[in-house]
């Protein structure tokens, strides 16, 4: 008995539920089970009429392709005129047989524009298409020549800035070779700092008189005189050299330093002599130092 009652299925099974019959929609009234029903049936109907029956458009849309897939024949009212005009398949028509091969294709329109509409749609958004390109080139052209004018004057300023430093280092340089060989007066007076210029006095020649307080006057008169002589000669010198630019009056300054002191302002080395400078020295500039 055990064995017997071991082998039945369990009444809980997926199989016992399967054999169960299909009472959908179960426990709902009659009236909604109906109309349930007949939806169903309209649905199923709806479906099988879809598959029999093809839309208008996709009907034409097939007929269409299906003509256009099928080259002209005799029965074409058009393709028997250019027959009886000696016409034949694979022809060029013209005169000099140089016209069109295929009939003119057919261009479906969908849309309720007007003739040429669509074309003019396309061609008003293929210029916008162009501007907005060229807008954009034009852009970052002028964008690449803002950044390459600003990077040129960053270093126009720091060239300004180099040599402006090089200059007054030059002047402080030359002022003391020249001070240790006994010059005093530089060539050009902005071989000098403004500061060291010297300013020379001319030697009271007035007579000595009885009177002391006149002699010191005429004296003094006489030195302020010899300071005014010597003030007009440096400005007139300084309207000289003002023309010059200061990248102009330092390769002047540093040539007068390495003929006269054979010194190398960048190097910061007196050398012996011009074999010495030409074998030791880079050059004459600071862009050959820098290398």
């Amino acid at each position: 008995m055990c064995d017997e009652d071991s082998e039945e299925d369990d009444y809980m099974s997926d199989k016992i539920l399967q054999q169960c019959p299909n009472t959908r929609p179960g426990l709902v009234p009659d009236r909604i089970a109906s109309k349930y029903g007949q939806q169903k049936k309209q649905n199923n109907a709806n479906q099988s009429n879809k598959s029999a029956f093809k839309p208008v458009r996709v009907l034409e849309k097939e007929k269409r392709e299906d003509g256009l897939r099928k080259s002209l024949t005799s029965s074409n009212k058009g393709f028997a005129m250019l027959q009886k005009m000696g016409y034949k398949p694979g022809m060029a028509i013209g005169k000099t047989g140089s016209g069109r091969m295929e009939p003119v294709p057919i261009e479906v329109k969908f849309g309720r524009g007007g003739l040429g509409k669509e074309a003019d749609l396309k061609r008003k958004q293929t210029n916008r298409i162009m501007m907005a390109t060229v807008r954009r080139d034009k852009r970052q052209k002028f964008e690449v020549e803002q950044h390459d004018q600003f990077i040129q004057r960053r270093r126009e300023v720091q060239v300004d800035r180099r040599t402006e430093n090089d200059l007054c280092k030059s002047q402080k340089v030359c002022e003391q070779l020249d001070s240790q060989k006994d010059i005093e007066r530089p060539l050009e007076n902005f071989f000098w700092p403004k500061e060291l210029l010297p300013t020379t006095k001319k030697p009271c020649t007035t007579e000595l008189n009885e009177d002391t307080s006149e002699l010191r006057s005429t004296a003094w008169e006489s030195d302020d005189d010899d300071n005014d002589d010597d003030d007009d000669v440096n400005e007139e010198a300084d309207d000289e050299s003002s023309h010059l630019s200061s990248l102009e009056k330092l390769q002047l300054l540093t040539s007068y330093l390495r003929r006269s002191h054979k010194y190398c302002l960048w190097c910061g080395t007196n050398f012996t002599d011009d074999a010495d400078m030409e074998a030791n020295c880079p050059g004459d500039t600071a862009e050959a130092h820098d290398d």
